[in-house]
């Protein structure tokens, strides 16, 4: 895999989360992996009350192949103080990406509703290829 983006996604009502792209060596053998991390300054929706928005908009920006594997990251400064910092693996029902009725005079994306499964930081990092910076 190889890092091809990275940078701060806005998210609903005035927020924002840090967004890195992993496309893989090998597209016709692997998913692109995305990594959504809740930043410790974000004055918005949590990353994971938004995720449905924030993954459509991020495939549909980038063209992004689907399905994907969307990864939630909550940095250790991101929480309460002494929590660890925790990674979920997001598994949406449907990667069609529909829009939602205009909010605040602006149409959000949507995918499908979500579940979610706990990883570690050791599994995120082999599926990555590399150390997660």
């Amino acid at each position: 895999m190889r890092l091809t983006s990275r940078y701060v996604h806005p998210t609903p009502h005035g927020g924002h989360c840090r967004v890195r792209i992993y496309l893989p060596d090998e597209p016709e053998r692997d998913a692109p992996v995305v990594i959504c991390s809740e930043l410790s300054n974000n004055p918005g929706m949590s990353i994971t009350e938004a995720a449905q928005t924030i993954a459509a908009e991020v495939i549909r920006g980038h063209r992004l192949p689907t399905p994907l594997v969307w990864i939630e990251h909550y940095p250790a400064e991101s929480r309460r103080p002494g929590a660890e910092e925790t990674f979920d693996l997001a598994i949406f029902s449907s990667y069609e990406i529909t829009e939602t009725a205009p909010y605040l005079a602006k149409t959000r994306l949507r995918l499908g509703e979500a579940t979610w499964k706990p990883l570690d930081r050791h599994s995120v990092e082999v599926m990555i290829g590399q150390p997660l910076r």
